[in-house]
């Protein structure tokens, strides 16, 4: 899998301005021969001689250019559609790499041999301008940034766009992500496919309808027990990834439950991060859905949960959970750290705040048990625990699991 933060960070990256023509394999006006991994933005390919083919659109963490760089003849036209940004690779550069990245070459390599993209006319028109604002906030991206040979001191019209779109990829503190947070590109369930059906929801925000994904829980085999923290785990499943549902027009996000039974929301106490959010990030609802999708639709709905009231602190404390649950997939430690510890004290607040059934208390002390001990916080773990296994009105299944972590606490 190609390390997008990595390439961002040691460059060179260039940007290319909408409708400029990318050159491969250059080589050209004292310039070396390149290929490229597009960043952010959007370039079509279209054939040099057949021009009636339909184009072929590349999308972010494509490569193109291999082709023409280890041949040295050009057979496509390459166009960026908007402002795009591209990491470059060059006859210079690409011994180095080799040697420092053998997985990223490894990626180029294979893609110089299979053709990548869609056709363009099955992809969704991408905005023309991206966010300025964000470029503010974010960290300047290593590397050469010229889209021109000439020199200039003067930063060309939509260089800035562009690369305010670059840092939006790559998430960054001030963002709806926290700080620490990554890319993790390259992780797929083809299968999840096969578990989920569409449907139609309507935003409770902006009101317009949509399609979206919910879970068939007939066709869900437990794999394993459940754990002290309350994950299930399933055959070939995982409910996080269809657990937020996300509105494709404004991009309101919250669990499925709630969305489902339309909960009122207070729409002016997140309609200007709403706003924000929506010009800083781009999510392809089209494609097929991915990890970094998945945490995205989290720390949305992370966001839009401060329009509930009674409602506010289940998000939060079901978002942070799942959220921990899913860095632990993708082998982030800190993060899953960080997220535990999040959840832990969301679930506090709504055992402390909230009237809960005997199960719902049980449940509720159980998530909050176990994501102090993800998170490495022994904060009267075996009171909280004692209050499960008390419950006289109360579910056995979690007494037992009270018990069962009360043991190996004690084997510590």
């Amino acid at each position: 899998m190609i390390d997008v933060t990595w390439l961002v960070q040691n460059g060179p990256c260039k940007v290319f301005q909408a409708g400029q023509t990318i050159p491969c394999p250059g080589g050209g006006d004292d310039t070396e021969k390149a290929m490229y991994i597009l960043l952010t933005g959007r370039i079509d390919i279209t054939p040099v001689v057949k021009k009636t083919v339909p184009a072929i659109a590349l999308l972010p963490g494509e490569v193109f250019g291999g082709a023409e760089f280890f041949t040295g003849k050009g057979t496509n036209v390459y166009t960026a559609v908007v402002d795009s940004v591209v990491y470059e690779i060059t006859e210079s550069s690409f011994p180095d790499l080799s040697w420092s990245k053998p997985d990223i070459v490894f990626e180029v390599l294979k893609a110089s041999y299979i053709p990548q993209g869609r056709p363009a006319s099955q992809v969704k028109a991408t905005p023309a301008k991206t966010a300025a604002p964000v470029a503010e906030k974010a960290k300047a991206v290593k590397g050469e940034t010229k889209n021109t040979p000439e020199k200039s001191d003067a930063t060309p019209p939509g260089e800035h766009e562009a690369l305010a779109a670059l840092q939006a990829a790559i998430p960054v503190t001030g963002d709806i992500y926290p700080e620490g947070h990554k890319n993790y590109p390259g992780i797929t369930k083809p299968l999840f496919s096969k578990l989920v059906y569409p449907k139609d929801y309507t935003c409770p925000f902006c009101k317009k309808t949509f399609k979206d994904f919910k879970i068939f829980g007939s066709k869900l085999y437990e794999s394993a027990p459940m754990r002290y923290d309350m994950r299930k785990y399933y055959t070939d499943f995982q409910s996080e990834w269809y657990d937020i549902i996300t509105c494709r027009h404004c991009y309101f996000s919250t669990v499925h439950s709630v969305y489902a039974d339309s909960k009122p929301i207070l729409k002016q106490k997140v309609e200007q991060k709403l706003t924000a959010a929506r010009s800083s990030i781009f999510m392809d609802f089209d494609a097929e859905r991915n990890i970094d999708f998945v945490f995205t639709s989290h720390y949305l709905a992370l966001l839009c949960a401060d329009g509930y009231l009674s409602f506010a602190n289940p998000v939060r404390a079901k978002v942070w959970g799942n959220l921990s649950w899913l860095y632990e997939d993708v082998g982030d430690k800190d993060m899953e750290v960080f997220a535990a510890k999040k959840a832990a004290e969301a679930y506090e607040e709504v055992y402390t705040g909230t009237r809960l059934t005997p199960v719902q208390e049980q449940t509720t002390c159980l998530s909050i048990a176990g994501m102090q001990r993800r998170a490495g916080i022994d904060k009267d773990l075996k009171k909280i625990l004692y209050q499960v296994k008390t419950q006289k009105m109360g579910d056995k299944a979690y007494v037992k699991l009270a018990e069962d972590l009360m043991y190996e606490l004690r084997e510590k």
